[in-house]
């Protein structure tokens, strides 16, 4: 329900706050006071389209705001339309893109008029509204969930199907490059450790001659380290009879001879230890080049060798498993399918039997509304579709979430012309008429909670005016109603009336709405008769009708 609208710099107001009431609101007014642009604002308010030239002569911007009660929560709907064309959209002071604000405000007011764009015109929410009205909404949802599952199983099973027609292919190479893995079985580390053997084994010849020419010059020659040092120490023996402080010196040279003759016995023992094996060698190599070959086709390193082999292996786990899963898919799909076909041709049979009361409720209630020999009806039909799992009639028809009825309304507004789709049927007051008999019939169907009329009386007098008033004041009983009306028989049913006129104090224009009292109206209604010069006849017609409608 909307509770208020505020308007800043909007069109020729510079600033308005409406509160809006329940029940049956009508707006009338001064020609050209603003009555239309009251009812615009609050159209781009609520997702209608704006243009630039809606902002206030002078500004940079204009201000529509409305605040709503959505779901029991007071919200806020704004939107700020600049001079460049540019629009901002608001919902509670969050921006939001104006794709997500106008799925937002949708639902929430449905506008009837000349420029208006209704919810009910729209072709595709038909089906909606007539299953609202048969009260099948759980079977839908039903049709919805089987639907959603039977979709997703199709993609299961066709990506199993097309996983398959490669599967002999993929597991052979699978098997091949297992197998090459496995045939050489890399362990962590492995390259690393056979690195330095093939470099120590590559390199034998030059580590032993270099040892051995390296021990003749330690202790092999006449002339070599240990004899020099072996000199020396006979030397220093002999001259420390005489004094006793060259034995320290003694003792190092001493105990370098020993280290030198300790470092000779193991560079033997090296040299010793060496045999020249070429078979070795070679399958060092030959091993080290298999290890850099398989790092090169999988992955670079010898860890993601070892992933490779682990993610085939489960791969080609699960293609030897696709037989067995396509079957499994094959028959969820035919369970599916049947249980869809079931819970379709249902909900079928319900939108076919109300389909014809509906729309014989409708045509009574244009009858009430001046449009007698009115036709309107309720059209399903199925799109055949060769490549569907589904059938109607022995025809494969195409299907969806709401099953596989397509449904739209279709209306003859006057006698003797074919019913044509009632989104194609002329605008202006006719259309709001028609939308009142809907929306009277369905009111209770219709998640709109606001609806609002513009026109709705054109062409009319008399009579029929007295059933569009009765009509409008019933629907107001469920739904919160407003409407620009030219009828005093309209305005005088109304539960609010507020009433919109303008002046103009040093050439510029302002803008008021006021609801009127019981003797204000009185006067407002005399205009209605009269026109904007009230006549003496006017106000007793007024006085006359207000006496008659408050009893």
């Amino acid at each position: 329900m909307i509770r208020r609208l505020y308007l800043k710099d909007f069109a020729i107001i510079k600033q308005l706050t409406i509160n809006i009431k329940n029940g049956l609101t009508v707006i009338t007014g001064e020609t050209g006071a603003g009555k239309s642009i009251i009812l615009k604002s609050l159209g781009i308010a609520l997702g209608g389209k704006p243009d630039k030239i809606d902002v206030r002569s002078g500004q940079d911007k204009a201000v529509v705001e409305t605040e709503l009660t959505v779901d029991g929560q007071e919200k806020i709907f704004r939107r700020l339309i600049y001079k460049s064309g540019r629009t901002r959209s608001f919902i509670d002071d969050e921006p939001i893109i104006e794709m997500d604000f106008r799925n937002s405000v949708l639902s929430l007011a449905d506008f009837h008029g000349q420029h208006e764009q209704q919810y009910i015109m729209d072709a595709s929410t038909h089906i909606d509204f007539l299953d609202s009205f048969c009260n099948s909404e759980d079977l839908v949802k039903k049709v919805d969930n089987t639907f959603s599952e039977l979709r997703q199983t199709i993609q299961d099973l066709d990506q199993a199907i097309e996983l398959q027609k490669d599967a002999t292919n993929r597991k052979e190479l699978l098997q091949f490059q297992i197998q090459e893995i496995q045939s050489i079985n890399p362990q962590t580390d492995e390259d690393i450790i056979l690195g330095k053997e093939f470099k120590r084994l590559n390199h034998v010849e030059e580590l032993v001659s270099t040892v051995q020419n390296l021990n003749q010059s330690l202790t092999e020659h006449d002339h070599s380290i240990y004899q020099q040092l072996a000199s020396a120490l006979n030397e220093l023996n002999r001259l420390s009879k005489y004094d006793d402080s060259l034995k320290p010196y003694i003792e190092s040279i001493d105990q370098a001879s020993i280290s030198i003759q300790d470092a000779s016995a193991g560079m033997i023992q090296y040299v010793e230890s060496f045999e020249l094996d070429q078979d070795h060698l070679q399958k060092v190599e030959e091993r080290l080049y298999a290890i850099e070959s398989l790092k090169r086709k999988y992955g670079g390193s010898i860890a993601s060798v070892q992933s490779f082999i682990q993610e085939a292996e489960n791969e080609m786990h699960q293609l030897k498993g696709l037989d067995s899963k396509i079957a499994d898919l094959e028959l969820e799909k035919e369970l599916l399918i049947a249980r869809y076909q079931k819970l379709a041709d249902q909900i079928n049979a319900i939108r076919t039997k109300f389909s014809l009361k509906i729309s014989s409720q409708i045509e009574t209630e244009m009858v009430q509304l001046n449009m007698a020999g009115s036709k309107f009806e309720v059209r399903i039909h199925q799109q055949e579709d060769s490549q569907s799992a589904i059938q109607f009639q022995n025809k494969l028809v195409k299907y969806g979430h709401k099953g596989y009825d397509q449904v739209e309304f279709f209306l003859s507004a006057n006698p003797g012309e074919p019913p044509k789709p009632l989104t194609k049927v002329a605008s202006g007051g006719e259309v709001s008429r028609i939308m009142l008999a809907i929306k009277s019939v369905l009111k209770k169907s219709d998640p709109v909670e606001t609806l609002v009329f513009d026109e709705i009386d054109s062409g009319l007098s008399g009579q029929a005016a007295d059933k569009v008033a009765e009509a409008l004041l019933k629907l107001s009983k469920d739904k919160q109603v407003i409407c620009i009306t030219h009828l005093p028989q309209i305005a005088l049913r109304a539960n609010h009336h507020l009433y919109i006129h303008k002046k103009t104090i040093n050439e510029q224009t302002s803008v008021n709405a006021v609801y009127l009292d019981d003797k204000e109206k009185v006067q407002a209604i005399a205009e209605l008769f009269s026109g904007e010069r009230v006549t003496a006849e006017g106000l007793t017609s007024a006085k006359k009708f207000m006496d008659q409608a408050l009893g």
